[in-house]
């Protein structure tokens, strides 16, 4: 077993992607927030606070283990659950700050809750939500047309203080992060089209998701959430992708529109915060 983090590059990541591929759509979580990082690394090779480790093992590199921590969310990732890899890696890292683990796909959800209670960390919060996946083939079939009056298009970094104030997630340090999103992700927003309001909106999260979906309270109940995530998963679709999204299983008018749209259930993935062990901790803003 690996006694130390290694970290890893670019290269790494590209190589661990190509073993999520087999049995698909098995490790598409992998696949994907892998995806979008390789992305984010080729467009911005310098991208401050983001850390990648493994273990420094073979086993752990043929496995695909990566621990990505990127400001104070953590993506994690491994062919199996049954050799400790995932919990070893996780208990090598630093917890002291707080961490988002986000998007943890059920398979890897006995080693999170281990080493929480190894380290007897205090929750934010831990909840569930449901994997819902379409095949980029049928994506292809979502293109759809704006309704009279408003057009589509891919959202601006001028739209990101909306999009974060609307956010029910928003928080310290969020607009930053709704920045790069627009600006290295795939998004679609609805703008009406005298006015050039922007009314709904998507975006594909580094989780390689569908996310913060919102429709401006004045224009809900008339079906512009699904609008938005038909043209979202369209335009992912033909650059190739399958499309994932992950909704709370108590949120029922979304996992009623996206089950309507003919996406399945293949999975649970869980989001869990720590709570800091030193001390508050906030991150700064513009970081």
């Amino acid at each position: 077993m690996g006694t130390r983090l290694e970290v890893i590059g670019l290269k790494d990541i590209q190589q661990f992607q190509q073993l999520y591929k087999q049995n698909w759509p098995k490790y598409c979580q992998e696949y994907y927030c892998l995806d979008n990082f390789v992305s984010f690394l080729k467009k911005q090779p310098h991208m401050r606070n983001i850390q990648m480790y493994t273990l420094d093992t073979k086993q752990a590199r043929d496995e695909g283990l990566f621990v990505i921590v990127d400001r104070y969310q953590l993506f994690v990732g491994c062919l199996t659950n049954t050799n400790g890899l995932v919990r070893s890696a996780l208990e090598l890292l630093d917890w002291s700050t707080g961490l988002k683990c986000s998007s943890i796909p059920s398979r890897h959800i006995d080693a999170l809750d281990g080493l929480v209670e190894s380290k007897r960390l205090e929750l934010v919060f831990r909840d569930y939500t449901n994997l819902y996946f379409m095949k980029a083939e049928d994506a292809l079939k979502l293109k759809v047309e704006p309704p009279d009056g408003f057009v589509l298009r891919p959202l601006s970094v001028a739209d990101a203080p909306l999009v974060n104030d609307e956010w029910p997630n928003h928080h310290v340090g969020s607009l930053f992060f709704i920045e790069r999103q627009i600006r290295l992700c795939v998004s679609v927003g609805l703008y009406q089209e005298d006015t050039q309001e922007l009314v709904a909106w998507c975006i594909r999260l580094q989780g390689g998701y569908l996310g913060a979906l919102q429709v401006k309270a004045l224009h809900k109940r008339r079906g512009f959430g699904s609008v938005v995530t038909r043209e979202i998963a369209y335009r992912l679709a033909a650059e190739g992708h399958d499309v994932m999204a992950l909704v709370g299983p108590l949120n029922k008018p979304s996992s009623e529109m996206f089950s309507k749209l003919g996406f399945q259930v293949i999975d649970q993935c869980l989001w869990l915060r720590t709570e800091p062990t030193r001390g508050e901790f906030t991150w700064p803003e513009g970081e």
